[in-house]
């Protein structure tokens, strides 16, 4: 049941989240821009305060690791010395035994049931026999308690040592412990730095969309609430054609259970397989408003989308954003205007970098305004599994 609330919560969670970063409104303006880029810097700011949290309880943890290490070490060095304070007491015992044994050989004679003590029969005296046989008795105790003393003293010294390594025992069940939630910690820590970079990178692209805008705004004298098709001269398409010459349709627009991440998401857009470096091109005239680089081909996962263009259109005077994500290497930069021939960048996905693909692709999404929408709405594309051979 747990499993299933938790499915729906995050269902719930990815769709308000869509919507909270794409408000429903037809034609996107400057302050729509400035409100998503103030989501964005919350969303990066939220993964470092998670992050700086995660790696003070990481240090703590290396800390506590650090000191049951070294208890264990005097744990080991007191039971090495309890051990040979036992075996000094055992060979005492032994010493002591053989002393008493001797004393009692030399002094005992056996006769049927009578003991004679050589010793006490050569006293001189009445005195001296009382004397003698007080030393005998005096002696023979002495050292009885003596090895009885020993005695104990190994008792108490084995009972330590069995202290000692039920200690070491639990103190290893805890290193365990606190390394499985180091390693725990470790690869959340892991998720968060892939979280950084990519909210990082969301909010950079969106930082250097919102100061371009925020220029031709100022030239164009218009206000931050006036669409941006109305204020900047977007060129004009009559339509749109696929990004791609040839390819294969994966996956479709909408929930879906996510192959790499294990839950379900809402996925924006249509997923066409193709091969690796494969051009990639604008499926209309426009302008290029966002550019996304996360892609880091030397640090394996650094990445959840790879390498992202955005681009702006104005179609029967509304306004539309073709996304491309997945993309090996990008052509274009922010503020370029392109075509429908204009290639923006080359296909990736399945790479090294790329932790949210399990193949070579490219992800194609369509949004009116700030909502996203199926790309078959406004492109022509073949059904799931079936494969195109023309932009057309």
């Amino acid at each position: 049941m747990k499993r299933v609330f938790k499915t729906i919560f995050t269902i719930f969670i990815s769709l308000m989240f869509m919507c909270s970063f794409n408000a429903v409104s037809n034609n996107t303006s400057l302050k729509d821009l400035k409100d998503a880029l103030a989501k964005y810097k919350a969303t990066y700011d939220s993964v470092v305060n998670k992050q700086n949290q995660l790696q003070k309880d990481m240090k703590n943890i290396e800390g506590e690791l650090d000191k049951i290490s070294k208890e264990i070490d005097e744990y080991e060095e007191s039971i090495k010395q309890s051990k040979a304070r036992v075996a000094e007491l055992e060979e005492n015992i032994k010493e002591k035994q053989a002393e008493i044994d001797n004393l009692l050989s030399f002094l005992q004679i056996a006769d049927e049931d009578n003991i004679y003590l050589e010793y006490i029969f050569n006293a001189k005296t009445y005195a001296d026999f009382i004397y003698r046989s007080s030393v005998v008795e005096q002696l023979t105790k002495h050292n009885d308690e003596l090895i009885t003393e020993m005695s104990n003293l190994i008792e108490e010294n084995k009972q330590e040592q069995q202290r000692l390594e039920e200690k070491i025992d639990e103190s290893e069940k805890t290193i365990d412990r606190l390394n499985e939630t180091l390693r725990k910690y470790n690869l959340t820590m892991d998720d968060l730095v892939d979280d950084h970079k990519d909210a990082k990178a969301d909010y950079e692209a969106s930082q250097k969309e919102v100061e371009a805008y925020e220029k031709l705004y100022k030239q164009n004298n218009c206000s931050e609430t006036t669409p941006i098709i109305d204020c900047i001269d977007i060129p004009y398409a009559s339509g749109f054609i696929r990004p791609l010459v040839s390819g294969s349709i994966t996956s479709e627009y909408g929930l879906r259970y996510h192959p790499t991440l294990h839950y379900y998401r809402m996925h924006n857009g249509i997923d066409i397989g193709v091969a690796m470096n494969t051009n990639v091109y604008a499926v209309a005239a426009g302008i290029v408003s966002k550019v996304v680089r996360v892609a880091r081909p030397n640090v394996p996962n650094s990445s959840c989308g790879g390498n992202m263009v955005y681009i702006k259109h104005r179609v029967n005077g509304k306004e539309y954003t073709s996304v491309y994500q997945h993309l090996h290497s990008i052509n274009v930069n922010e503020q370029d205007f392109v075509t429908a021939s204009t290639v923006i960048g080359k296909s990736g996905g399945g790479e090294s970098y790329d932790k949210c693909t399990t193949g070579p692709h490219l992800h194609f999404g369509m949004m009116k305004g700030s909502t996203y929408e199926n790309p078959r709405n406004y492109v022509n594309f073949p059904p799931l599994y079936g494969r195109f051979t023309s932009r057309w």
